[in-house]
């Protein structure tokens, strides 16, 4: 029986190292899995990749173009001629043509660059979306966890203390007022329980949704992760790294370089265009028309001299088009440097955030521990142990909240200086704590004590 026992035991070993979820999904993960399976991050990829084929289209308008016809028919009588009734007649050609100068082709050629350099900054704002995103919900459903296990154990504590106000009722120390305080507190916090069961169900739903992925356990943060303020430290440096770097100005300002194109190209209109053509051609046309055969090879100039005046109007539509999109950079521009400049206070404020409230956490440490030791002394009544934890485990709530907060602002600063990568995220991820994966076990029905 010592093999099977042995067999086993290696089996689930086995088992153990295999199992994606085995030691908890990490932040990094989370992302990845969105990355490869998210349809709104694929479709900015699908796009990306259909911008760039407007640069072989463009560059084919410049190259030769070559066309082969071919006529074959079959004629029944020629009135006129006379002896002559059916006979055959063909015409066969081979043109190549090349543009020489075509100024619209020209343009269109720069649009071409200029569409493909804003879908890669189109590109890599949605990855940069796309990691805030999953940050957020990674975070929040953390948040969450901890909202649950801070219920479960507020709920636990005020159990024992109800347990120990009944105690107390019956050797007559307190009254049946202290006793309903006490279970009225517990019956609330079996209600703050289910809420926050609720909340982590559906933030992991939104994790879900966004990663493709269902997850048995998150990393949750480090106790030892550490507060850096923003670097540099200057955020008028900030300005000027997202007004050069941030994707969405990028985009922008390629669209409105596009808009400017657009001008030149419908200016073109206006224009002459040249071109060489040459060709061979096999005619025959009959007993009378002979067959003609031979090459040709010519300049062929295209002067436009009046269209209705709807290249004047096209142009001024584009100029008016292109005043437009200036404008609107200039609207984004403004608003990325308030996002900015809320993000870099944000940071600022979210550090001095965690360190209040691990003070405070310490204070209401401290506060309930005096409390219980003037309830047991006859100076303080069960209400002000209920208040005291309740104080306490607020502070909990708020402390783990703080820290998530502190790491989104981090994020968000990168994003809003264009510096947002994966390498940045990794960096976050090493601040997680694989050691303790947060707890998601859903509630068990909780009665009346």
């Amino acid at each position: 029986m010592r093999f099977p026992t042995r067999l086993l035991t290696v089996l689930c070993l086995g088992l153990g190292f295999c199992l994606p979820n085995a030691h908890g999904a990490d932040l990094l993960r989370a992302y990845r899995d969105a990355a490869d399976g998210n349809p709104l991050f694929k479709a900015a990829g699908a796009a990306r990749l259909a911008a760039q084929e407007s640069q072989p289209q463009a560059l084919a308008n410049m190259l030769p173009n070559l066309q082969a016809t071919a006529d074959q028919a079959r004629d029944f009588g020629v009135n006129g001629i006379p002896g002559v009734s059916e006979y055959n007649s063909h015409q066969y050609g081979v043109t190549l043509t090349q543009p020489i100068y075509n100024e619209a082709n020209l343009v269109q050629l720069r649009q071409a660059d200029s569409r493909v350099s804003q879908a890669d900054a189109d590109y890599r704002a949605a990855e940069q979306d796309l990691i805030i995103a999953v940050a957020t919900r990674y975070f929040t459903t953390l948040a969450a966890s901890d909202n649950l296990r801070f219920a479960r154990a507020e709920k636990d504590a005020v159990g024992r203390e109800l347990e120990q106000a009944k105690r107390r009722f019956e050797v007559g120390l307190v009254t049946i007022v202290d006793v309903q305080e006490a279970q009225a507190r517990y019956d609330l916090t079996v209600a703050d329980e289910i809420a926050a069961d609720n909340l982590l169900s559906d933030a992991s739903e939104s994790l879900r949704v966004i990663t493709g992925q269902t997850y048995d356990d998150l990393v949750p943060l480090s106790e030892r992760m550490p507060l850096i303020g923003p670097q540099p430290a200057r955020v008028d440096t900030w300005i000027e790294q997202a007004l050069e770097h941030n994707p969405q100005l990028q985009s922008g300002a390629q669209a409105v370089e596009i808009a400017r194109e657009n001008v030149n190209l419908q200016r073109s209109g206006h224009y002459p265009t040249l071109d060489l053509v040459g060709g061979y051609y096999d005619n025959d046309s009959g007993p009378r028309g002979g067959d003609l055969s031979g090459n040709r090879v010519s300049l062929q100039l295209t002067i436009p001299l009046y269209q209705g005046g709807a290249v004047t109007s096209r142009t001024r539509q584009a100029a008016y088009e292109h005043e437009a999109t200036k404008q609107q950079l200039e609207g984004s521009q403004r608003d990325i440097v308030r996002q900015v400049r809320n993000a870099y206070r944000g940071q600022e404020a979210a550090i001095s955030r965690v360190k209040a409230l691990k003070q405070a956490l310490v204070s209401n440490r401290s506060s309930l521990e005096a409390t219980r030791a003037g309830l047991e002394v006859g100076t303080r009544t069960i209400v002000d142990v209920l208040d005291a934890e309740r104080e306490l485990y607020r502070a909990e709530r708020d402390y783990a909240r703080a820290r998530y907060d502190y790491v989104l602002s981090r994020l968000q600063l990168k994003q809003a200086g264009g510096q947002l990568t994966e390498e940045e995220l990794a960096a976050v991820n090493a601040w997680l704590q694989p050691t303790q994966p947060a707890a998601r076990q859903p509630t068990q029905p909780a009665g009346r004590r």
